[in-house]
């Protein structure tokens, strides 16, 4: 009876030694652990890939919409209207719906400073005639500003626009979703200056 008694108290002993020392798990369990880890690096780099094709997009449709404007010599509002449309395309695959596309003619006033002279708008408020703009620092040369005599007026640039509010394709509501924009300044090509007929 006792050598039975042993036999039956060595068997779950050697099994939870043999258990003790079995190896053949590990990798399931590693990769239950590290699973989650890597499924949300993966989707996180997709985010964040996702989002810099985005705003080269935005880039992209800014510098359309100047470029388009800065051909004209004299620009109707079918023809903005035309522009900002079409402009608009340039973010396929992205839904442009949401997208806020502005144009506008400025005049320099100083090194960093202008004033709006026209601007139209798809999506978004045009500025003001008039509405001060602020530049990027020095970006307007000696040549381009009103002369100190007030005898010269300063050059005159389109300024293409676009904001984009960015979704993440997952993770909505827990994921930051900034707003894109972009802005890009030209000289007109064919004139000093582009007017718009009234």
């Amino acid at each position: 009876m006792r050598a039975r008694s042993r036999g039956a108290l060595a068997r779950p002993r050697m099994a939870l030694r043999r258990l003790g020392r079995d190896r053949s798990g590990v990798a399931y369990i590693e990769m239950a652990l590290l699973a989650p880890v890597l499924l949300l690096m993966y989707c996180g780099a997709y985010v964040v890939s996702d989002m810099v094709t985005c705003g080269r997009k935005v880039s992209l449709a800014a510098h359309t919409i100047t470029d388009l404007t800065s051909q004209y010599s004299t620009v109707s509002a079918a023809s903005l209207t035309a522009i900002l449309a079409n402009s608009a395309y340039v973010m396929a695959p992205y839904n442009s719906s949401s997208a806020g596309l502005r144009v506008s003619e400025i005049q320099i006033t100083g090194a960093s400073t202008a004033v709006v002279v026209w601007s139209q708008a798809q999506n978004a408020t045009p500025l003001a005639v008039n509405t001060a703009v602020t530049l990027p620092a020095n970006m307007a040369p000696t040549l381009m500003q009103p002369t100190t005599t007030g005898a010269g007026n300063g050059a005159y640039m389109i300024m293409g626009e676009i904001s984009y509010p960015y979704t993440p394709g997952f993770g909505q509501g827990w994921l930051p979703a900034p707003n894109l924009y972009n802005r890009y300044f030209m000289l007109p090509r064919i004139s000093t200056s582009i007017p718009t007929p009234t």
